[in-house]
C-alpha cells in the first residue's frame, strides 16, 4: 500500500493522458477490450490502518472477501454509511483548523480493497486497464505489482499494463480510499458514496496507435461549407505508417483524406459542402473513421459519432444581443441540471437508465443538460449525441465549504486543477452534443479559473466557456448565476448595473457587475427554480422574462430528480435522505429537489415545466388561432392540430387541422368555430406529431394552450327559502325542507349537515388558515426549531388552535336562516363567518382584516366513509397553484382523490386546485356540491390528515395513517410556493396574501 491518498502533491501516478479516441477496432468492427466488470473479490475496512500489510500481494488469500458487483457504491451494497451533505466537508476532511488543510484523517476514512482475476493469451499487442470511474482514488496492483495511482472521480483512468500482465492467470487488485487529498476539490451537493462505479476494460491497443483525435468544424458561407478538421495524435513508431480519414453519413462516403505519418501531431482537413447540421432538434451524425497503416497492413482503428455544429457568442450590436448561437440562431437553454445518480445504483447507473432519464426529458420539452457537478459516463454523452440533448459539460470541480481558500490561485490546487478541466475536454471534445464547457461549481474565484479557461482553449476554442462565481468577464463568456430572482431579469436584459448573486461567506452582499463589464455576456442561470417539495412557482413568469430580452438565454433548472437512495426496511420502502443512516454531517432533506421524484414519476412541477418549456406558441385574435412555430430548425408541417371546445368543462366538440408548411419562426392561422353554449366556454389547441419524431411517439402532444373565450360572472341563483331555526344553550339547529344543519356555539362550528336522517360530515365545517408545511415554508436551510420559530412558520397552526367564536348571531329573513359568527384569533381582526342556509344549500362567507401575511384563508371539513367520487370544473388534473398553474387546464375532472393528490418523499402541502367553479363530492345520494359564487375557489380532497401530513417526514411514515374518509379545504386563496430560492418561499407579490381586507363566498348543496 501506498500513501499517496493522503500526501497533497499526489494525484497522478502512471495514469495515462484522457483521450477522445474511443477504443481501438478490429478488423471486424469490433472493439478491441475485455470487460472486467462483474463480481469481484471485496474487503472493507473500517479504517486505513485495519488494511492488513501485503494485501495487494498475488497470493493474498481472499478467502475471508466477500463478493460485490462492479460497478457499484459500496455504500448502496450495505457497507459503511453513506453520507449526504451539501457544504459541510465529511469529518474525514480536516476543515476546522485551516493550516493542516489538506488533511486526511485516516481513522476515518474507510478503505474498499477488490481483487478479480482474469486469463489472458499474451499477443504483440500492448494492453491497458480502464477504469470508467472509483470514487474516491485508486490504487491500482496487477499481479502484486503497484501500476499506478489516480484521484478525480469522475474521469477515467487507464494504466498501460503491458510489462505487469502475464500469459495466464493475472490478479487485478485496487485499493480504493473513500476520501483523499482530492476530495477537497469534490464537495458537490450529493451523496458521498464510494468505490469502483463505472466500467473496468482491458484494452488491446497496438505498439503504434492513434492515440488520440479531434474533430472540429469552421464555417464559411453561413454555415453551407464547413471545414473539417481532424488532429490525431500518433504514439509509437510511425515510420512507414500512413493515415486515413473517412467521414460517412448513412454508409454513404462524404468525404476522406489520407496522409503520410511523418511527426506524432498531426492535422487532416476537408472542406464538406452543405452538411446537414447537429441541433437537439435535428441530431443528425455522421460516422467518422481513422485507420492507420504501417507497411500497408492496418495496425489500428477508431471511430466517432460526428456531428457539424457550430456554437459562437456574438456581442450586442445596434441593441440587438448579445447571443448564444446555435447553427446562427440565438439560443436559449430550456435546461434542468442532472446528478448522474439513482436510488437503487447510486453513481453506478446502468446505461438504460441513462437513456430513460434523457427520453424523459425529451418527452418534457427539456433539451439541455448540465451535468451538475462533474463529468457523466461516456454513454451519456453518447445518447445526447444520438437523441439531441445540449449539454453544459461541467469539471470534476466544488469547493463550496472552503471555497475561500480552495483553489483561489494557490499553486497547488491551480494544477489539480487544470489536470482535471484536461481531463474532462480531452475525453469528451468529439461529442457534439456538448455546447459549453464549466470550469466547476462553487469554488470560488483566481488565478486557477484563469489557467484553466487557458488549459481549455489550448485544447479546445469551439464551445462557450461557463464559470459562475467569474464576476470580473475575463474567465466566463457568459454572465452566470444561479437563484437570481425573477425581479432581477429586466435590468440583467437591459444591462443595468446589478448585484451578483453570488453571496459567499467572503461576499456576504456580493459582487456590484458594472454594465460594461458584462454588455457583450449573454446571461445564463446555470441553477434556478429551485425545486425542492412542493416548489417551482413562478417559473412561467420567468420564461416570460426570458423571452422579453435577447441577453436572457434560460437555464437549468435545479434540479431534476429527488436524490433518494431506496431501502427495503422488513419490506417497507423507505426514501431516505441525510441522516438516516445515521450519517454525519448531513443536510436532511435538502437531497429532494427534483422535478420527478427519485423513481422517476412526476413530481407536479414537471408538468409546468413542460408546459413552459414548449416551443410552439399559441395566440387568439379574435376568431383565429396563430400557431407561431418557435422551433429553430424544425419545420411544423405536418403536425396535427387539435382544437377542443369545452362548455362549463365539459367537452363539446372538437376540430382537427393538419398544418401546412410552417418554417421556424413562421405562422399557421386556423379559424376556430365556438358553439353557441348559455355557459363558460373553454378552447384547448394541442399540437402533436402525426409521426415519430426520434424518441416521441406518433401523437405526442408537444405544445398546447388554453383561452377562456367565455367566462363565467360566477353568479348563483339567489337561495330559497324554507329553513327555520331553533337553539339551546349549546346549539344552534337549522331546519330547511330536507336538510338540517346544527352548529356548535362553543366552537362555532358547523359539526352537522344532513339529508333525511343522512349524515354527510365526519368533521365540522371550520374556518382554516393553516396548510401541512411545504419545504418552502419551513426554512430547510436552515433546520432549527428557534429559527423556525422566529420566521413564523408555525404562527397559524398556534393561533388556530385558539382561535373561537366572541359572538354568535342569528337571524331569519324570507325563509334564510343566517348565523353570524364573530371570531377571536390572533393575527386577523373583524374576523367573521356567516352561513345563509336556505333549502337544502347554504351559502358560506368568510371576511377578514389580516394583520400579516396570511398562508391560506378559507374552510375545511371533512365528510363520511362512503363519499369517494370526486368530480370537479378547475384547473387539473395535477396539483396547481397560484403561482404554478399554466400547465393545468381548465376542465371537468372525475375521479377518486388519489388521483388528483400528490405523495411527496418528504410529506407536505398537496393536492391544490385553482380557479374551481364546481366541486362534487359523492354520488346522487350522498355527500356534497361546493360552488363558486361571485369568484372562483381553490380546493384540496385529502385522505390524511393535515396533523399526519405535518408531522411525518418521510413518505413511508404515512402507511397505515390514509383515513377511510375525506377531509375537504375550500379556500378564498393559498398563497404560492415560491422557488426562486432555495428552500425559502420568495414569492412574487401578486401571489402573497398581505395584510388587507379579504371575504370569499362559495355555496354548499347537500345531496
Amino acid at each position: 500500500m501506498k500513501t499517496f491518498h493522503k500526501d497533497k502533491k499526489v494525484y497522478n501516478v502512471n495514469s495515462i493522458e484522457r483521450y477522445a479516441a474511443g477504443f481501438p477496432i478490429d478488423t471486424n468492427g469490433n472493439e478491441k477490450t475485455r470487460l472486467l466488470s462483474g463480481e469481484w473479490n471485496f474487503k472493507w475496512f473500517a479504517k486505513v490502518e485495519d488494511v492488513p500489510a501485503g494485501i495487494e500481494s498475488a497470493d493474498y488469500d481472499c478467502g475471508s472477501f466477500d463478493k460485490i458487483a462492479v460497478p457499484s457504491n459500496w455504500q448502496i451494497k450495505g457497507y459503511d454509511k453513506p453520507i449526504y451533505t451539501n457544504i459541510v466537508y465529511p469529518y474525514a476532511l480536516e476543515t476546522k483548523f485551516l493550516p493542516l488543510v489538506p488533511m486526511v484523517k485516516d481513522k476515518q476514512n474507510s478503505v474498499g480493497v477488490y481483487v478479480t482475476e482474469f486469463e489472458l493469451k499474451k499477443n504483440d499487442q500492448k494492453y491497458f486497464i480502464h477504469f470508467g470511474g472509483v470514487n474516491s482514488c485508486a490504487e491500482v496492483y496487477v499481479n502484486g505489482k503497484f501500476v499506478g495511482y489516480s484521484e478525480d472521480t469522475f474521469d477515467f483512468q487507464e494504466y498501460d499494463v503491458t510489462d505487469f500482465v502475464n500469459d495466464g492467470k493475472n490478479r487485478l487488485t485496487v485499493i480504493v480510499y473513500r476520501y483523499c487529498t482530492g476530495s477537497y476539490l469534490e464537495d458537490q451537493d450529493m451523496w458521498r458514496i464510494s468505490g469502483i462505479f463505472r466500467d473496468v476494460y482491458l484494452i488491446e491497443k497496438p505498439h503504434t496507435e492513434i492515440a488520440d483525435f479531434f474533430a472540429r468544424s469552421y464555417f464559411k458561407e453561413k454555415r453551407s461549407l464547413a471545414n473539417l478538421k481532424v488532429s490525431v495524435k500518433i504514439k509509437g513508431d510511425y515510420e512507414n505508417c500512413k493515415l486515413t480519414a473517412t467521414l460517412k453519413k448513412d454508409g454513404k462516403i462524404i468525404t476522406s483524406g489520407e496522409c503520410d505519418v511523418e511527426k506524432a501531431d498531426i492535422c487532416l482537413a476537408a472542406d464538406v459542402r452543405n452538411p446537414e447540421l447537429w441541433s437537439h432538434e435535428t441530431p443528425v451524425l455522421y460516422d467518422l473513421e481513422l485507420r492507420l497503416y504501417k507497411d500497408g497492413e492496418e495496425i489500428d482503428c477508431r471511430k466517432c459519432k460526428y456531428g457539424f455544429r457550430e456554437v459562437r457568442i456574438v456581442p450586442m450590436i445596434d441593441g440587438k444581443g448579445p447571443f448564444i448561437l446555435l447553427n446562427g440562431k440565438p439560443l436559449k437553454f430550456r435546461g434542468v441540471n442532472r446528478h448522474e445518480f439513482h436510488p437503487e445504483y447510486g453513481h453506478a447507473v446502468p446505461k438504460e437508465k441513462i437513456r430513460a432519464d434523457l427520453e424523459l426529458c425529451l418527452k418534457n420539452n427539456i433539451t439541455a443538460i448540465r451535468t451538475s457537478h462533474y463529468p457523466n459516463s461516456r454513454a451519456f454523452y453518447e445518447y445526447c449525441d444520438e437523441l439531441g440533448i445540449l449539454v453544459m459539460c461541467e469539471n470534476n470541480l466544488e469547493t463550496h465549504g472552503l471555497s475561500f481558500m480552495i483553489p483561489n490561485s494557490s499553486k497547488l490546487w491551480t494544477e489539480q486543477c487544470v489536470y482535471r478541466v484536461r481531463n474532462m475536454v480531452n475525453s469528451y471534445k468529439n461529442h457534439a452534443c456538448i455546447v459549453s464547457w464549466s470550469l466547476g461549481n462553487e469554488a470560488g474565484f483566481g488565478n486557477a479559473f484563469k489557467e484553466m479557461k487557458k488549459a481549455v482553449l489550448a485544447i479546445d476554442d469551439t464551445r462557450f466557456i461557463h464559470y459562475e462565481e467569474d464576476v470580473t468577464g475575463e474567465v466566463s463568456d457568459v454572465m452566470s448565476e444561479m437563484y437570481a430572482p425573477l425581479e432581477k431579469m429586466p435590468a440583467i436584459g437591459e444591462n443595468k448595473k446589478v448585484k451578483h448573486c453570488n453571496l459567499t461567506v467572503f461576499r456576504p452582499l456580493g459582487v456590484v457587475y458594472k454594465p460594461e463589464k458584462y454588455k457583450n455576456l449573454p446571461y445564463i442561470e446555470c441553477e434556478y427554480a429551485h425545486c425542492m417539495g412542493n416548489s417551482l412557482g413562478n417559473f412561467a413568469d420567468y420564461w416570460r422574462e426570458f423571452k422579453k430580452y435577447d441577453r436572457l438565454a434560460g437555464g437549468f433548472i435545479w434540479d431534476f430528480a429527488d436524490q433518494s437512495i431506496k431501502y427495503d426496511n422488513n419490506g417497507v420502502t423507505e426514501w431516505r435522505y441525510g441522516g438516516d443512516f445515521g450519517d454525519k454531517p448531513n443536510a436532511g432533506g435538502f437531497a429532494f429537489n427534483g422535478i420527478v421524484r427519485a423513481d422517476r414519476s412526476p413530481n407536479p412541477a414537471l408538468y409546468e415545466v413542460r408546459k413552459v418549456y414548449q416551443m410552439p406558441e399559441f395566440t387568439l385574435e379574435e376568431d383565429v388561432l396563430k400557431v407561431k412555430n418557435g422551433y429553430m430548425f424544425l419545420n411544423i408541417g405536418g403536425y396535427n392540430l387539435k382544437v377542443s371546445y369545452y362548455g362549463d368543462g365539459t367537452l363539446m366538440k372538437e376540430d382537427a387541422a393538419i398544418l401546412t408548411s410552417t418554417e421556424a419562426g413562421e405562422v399557421f392561422e386556423y379559424k376556430i368555430s365556438v358553439p353557441d353554449f348559455d355557459g363558460e366556454v373553454n378552447v384547448v389547441a394541442e399540437l402533436s406529431l402525426t409521426k415519430e419524431r426520434g424518441v416521441l411517439p406518433a401523437g405526442h402532444v408537444v405544445a398546447y394552450e388554453q383561452f377562456l373565450v367565455k367566462p363565467t360572472d360566477f353568479k348563483l341563483a339567489e337561495l330559497k327559502g324554507a329553513a327555520t331555526y331553533t337553539e339551546n344553550e349549546w346549539e344552534i339547529t337549522v331546519n330547511s325542507g330536507d336538510m338540517q344543519v346544527i352548529m356548535e356555539k362553543a366552537t362555532g362550528a358547523i359539526t352537522s349537515i344532513s339529508v333525511n336522517g343522512s349524515e354527510k360530515l365526519r368533521k365540522p365545517l371550520l374556518p382554516n388558515f393553516c396548510r401541512p408545511t411545504i419545504d418552502n415554508d419551513r426554512w430547510a436551510q436552515v433546520n432549527l426549531d428557534i429559527v423556525k420559530t422566529i420566521m413564523g412558520v408555525y404562527k397559524f397552526n398556534n393561533a388556530q388552535k385558539r382561535m373561537r367564536p366572541k359572538n354568535i348571531k342569528i337571524t331569519e329573513n324570507d325563509g334564510i336562516v343566517t348565523i353570524s359568527v364573530l371570531w377571536k384569533m390572533a393575527y386577523v381582526s373583524g374576523f367573521t363567518t356567516e352561513y345563509a342556509i336556505g333549502k337544502e344549500a347554504i351559502n358560506v362567507k368568510m371576511k377578514l382584516h389580516a394583520k400579516t401575511e396570511l398562508i391560506r384563508y378559507g374552510f375545511s371539513f371533512a365528510l363520511r366513509e362512503e363519499v369517494k367520487a370526486v368530480d370537479f370544473y378547475a384547473r387539473g388534473a395535477h396539483e396547481n397553484h397560484c403561482d404554478r398553474k399554466d400547465a393545468a387546464v381548465l376542465k371537468r375532472y372525475c375521479g377518486v382523490a388519489s388521483d388528483f393528490n400528490h405523495e411527496y418523499l418528504y410529506p407536505q402541502e398537496n393536492g391544490n386546485h385553482t380557479d374551481a367553479r364546481f366541486l362534487n363530492l359523492g354520488n346522487d345520494n350522498e355527500g356534497v356540491i361546493i360552488l363558486a359564487n361571485g369568484a372562483p375557489f381553490e380546493f384540496s380532497v385529502q385522505e390524511y390528515s393535515m396533523e399526519d401530513l405535518e408531522k411525518a417526514q418521510h413518505l413511508h411514515e404515512l402507511i397505515g395513517k390514509k383515513n377511510d374518509y375525506y377531509t375537504v379545504y375550500v379556500d378564498g386563496k393559498q398563497r404560492g410556493v415560491g422557488g426562486d430560492t432555495p428552500a425559502i418561499a420568495t414569492l412574487k407579490p401578486q401571489y402573497k396574501i398581505p395584510r388587507g381586507d379579504y371575504s370569499f363566498e362559495f355555496r354548499i348543496i347537500a345531496k
